[in-house]
């Protein structure tokens, strides 16, 4: 009875100690059997090159599915079990691809957070991984996306950043160049009104087509120059009737970041062998996505 018992009360246990993934012998942990030896060979390379170079490592789980269970508290038990990273900075990264279920997880240590934030791997998935794994094109999807961790983790994430804030201030400049053009015919409209008062007309034209060519000046300016003129020289319009006068402007701001980066190793291996984890953990970090 009490062996019944036993087995009873282990049998849960040992169900998922066979269904979790064994520790890697190597980088690439390929289940589902969709790349090629040559291609593990390929990626196992590059990644034993990262780690030399960097310390960092980037472990690759491939399965056909998730049975069931949640890609996020899963890929935080294979980091934790796999101790991927080095244990004083916790640099690791994993890659865990359900192929059956069309999800993928880019799950981070503790220590390449910052490098490495959650907006930074879900640029990468939905950027460089989704649109190649929608083809079925693993080998590249994966491979594309190594080679964008490898180069925000020494860059981080301000170039990306930056393009943001660069594409922003465009924008922002296009915005008020067409303010100051939308100002400048305004003022040449009203010039056509005082026609008898010529070294006005002079000066008016002479000042909006300043600011205009200064954007930022001219949306601001002219507009405090349009408001004095209707408040303190109503003797400038001389119309006749009512007239209304409406304006409408749209802005669409669109930013499509895109970035390629390349990471060049030997077609050989480094000649160091695969150590596994080097007890690094994770905060759970990271981000998912499908395909």
């Amino acid at each position: 009875m009490k062996r019944l018992l036993f087995v009873i009360f282990i049998f849960p246990f040992l169900l998922n100690a066979q269904d979790f993934p064994i520790k890697p012998s190597n980088y690439i942990t390929d289940e589902a059997n969709v790349l090629s030896d040559e291609q593990e060979l390929a990626l196992n390379s590059k990644l034993r090159s990262f780690e030399d170079s960097s310390t960092n490592q980037i472990f690759i789980y491939i399965a056909s599915s998730l049975n069931g269970k949640d890609l996020s508290s899963y890929s935080q038990d294979i980091f934790h079990n796999w101790k991927i990273g080095q244990g004083d900075k916790n640099n690791g990264v994993l890659i865990s691809i359900f192929i059956n279920d069309h999800k993928f997880r880019i799950h981070t240590g503790y220590g390449l957070e910052g490098a490495l934030p959650d907006i930074a791997t879900k640029h990468i998935q939905d950027n460089d991984m989704r649109p190649l794994f929608k083809q079925n094109q693993y080998y590249e999807g994966i491979d594309k996306g190594i080679d964008q961790l490898m180069y925000y983790s020494k860059h981080e994430f301000k170039e990306i950043e930056s393009s943001v804030e660069e594409e922003s201030t465009a924008g922002l400049f296009i915005f008020f160049y067409a303010f100051s053009a939308a100002f400048l015919l305004v003022i040449l409209l009203l010039t056509r009104k005082i026609n008898d008062r010529p070294t006005a007309k002079k000066i008016l034209i002479i000042l909006s087509i300043i600011f205009f060519i200064i954007p930022f000046l001219g949306a601001f300016l002219l507009l405090i120059m349009i408001f004095v003129a209707l408040s303190y020289r109503k003797d400038l319009l001389k119309t006749s009737g009512t007239s209304n006068w409406t304006s409408s402007s749209g802005s669409s701001w669109s930013s499509n970041d895109s970035s390629s980066s390349s990471w060049s190793s030997s077609d050989s291996d480094s000649g160091s062998s695969f150590d596994g984890g080097g007890g690094g953990d994770s905060g759970g970090g990271g981000s998912s996505s499908d395909w």
